[in-house]
């Protein structure tokens, strides 16, 4: 709510700003063509908006099959890519060029299910993500943009394992209480160097298609939160590339 509520502030001071704009036309004679055309260099890109992104993370699978234990490798492994979705704001910093800074939050979850004899297990795996956004977008033709840069932020990747039975009574009660659920689970650093190239629908959608590679720094492991569990693998990171799309409402323009 924060973010969106940000994101909506900025977006009613710009419109203002671009209301205040058009409404100084009327002095566009008192401009020389000098300034007209430093004007028009210094404003070749402009963009603020808000939206959803989506993706696909390729986190190292079987590296991560290879090296699970009980219970949480009791189903075998976890299918790479997974699928991420979430929220994506920036803005342009037009004093310094075409540079953008924004805000990305990422998450998503595997999950499969099995019945053996009368009991029920379940193995989850789940990855989350928030970065802040540094880039700079470099005007292609109108419309249409690349921008290289790079995600710092914080992530969390889990496994999480419940067994219990398939069923039981609520007039018997002898096996309520006996579904039983761990975690193990450790947040990570996240650096994510990336490629957007972007495309203005109209002056208040854009599109974005992104590749990107995550590079992270895995911290403690611990079960049910309360457990530290040593020596992890290295292998079981989230580290791996990823791409995906984007939509984007706001105000955009490109020279």
């Amino acid at each position: 709510m924060r973010l969106l509520a940000f994101v909506f502030g900025l977006f009613i001071v710009t419109a203002a700003a671009s209301r205040a704009q058009q409404q100084g036309g009327d002095q566009l004679g008192e401009i020389t063509f000098e300034e007209l055309q430093d004007k028009k260099s210094s404003s070749a890109y402009f963009g603020i908006g808000a939206g959803y992104v989506g993706g696909f993370w390729y986190f190292p699978a079987s590296d991560i099959t290879a090296n699970l234990v009980m219970p949480y490798s009791m189903h075998g492994g976890y299918d790479s890519p997974m699928f991420t979705g979430g929220v994506s704001a920036f803005l342009t910093l037009s004093l310094v060029g075409n540079l953008r800074i924004g805000f990305e939050a990422l998450s998503g979850s595997s999950s499969h299910t099995e019945t053996s004899g009368n009991s029920q297990h379940r193995a989850v795996m789940a990855l989350s993500s928030a970065a802040l956004q540094l880039d700079y977008a470099f005007p292609i033709v109108r419309g249409l943009i690349v921008a290289p840069g790079v995600y710092l932020g914080r992530g969390s990747l889990s496994f999480e394992h419940t067994s219990g039975p398939s069923s039981t009574d609520w007039t018997s009660g002898n096996n309520l209480g006996q579904a039983v659920t761990s975690t193990l689970a450790a947040p990570f650093w996240l650096v994510r160097p990336t490629l957007s190239v972007e495309y203005a629908l109209s002056g208040y959608a854009t599109i974005r298609a992104w590749g990107a590679y995550n590079v992270t720094a895995m911290g403690t492991w611990q079960e049910n939160a309360i457990t530290t569990v040593n020596n992890v693998p290295s292998a079981i990171t989230a580290r791996g590339a990823a791409v995906g799309l984007g939509l984007f409402i706001g105000l955009f323009r490109s020279e």
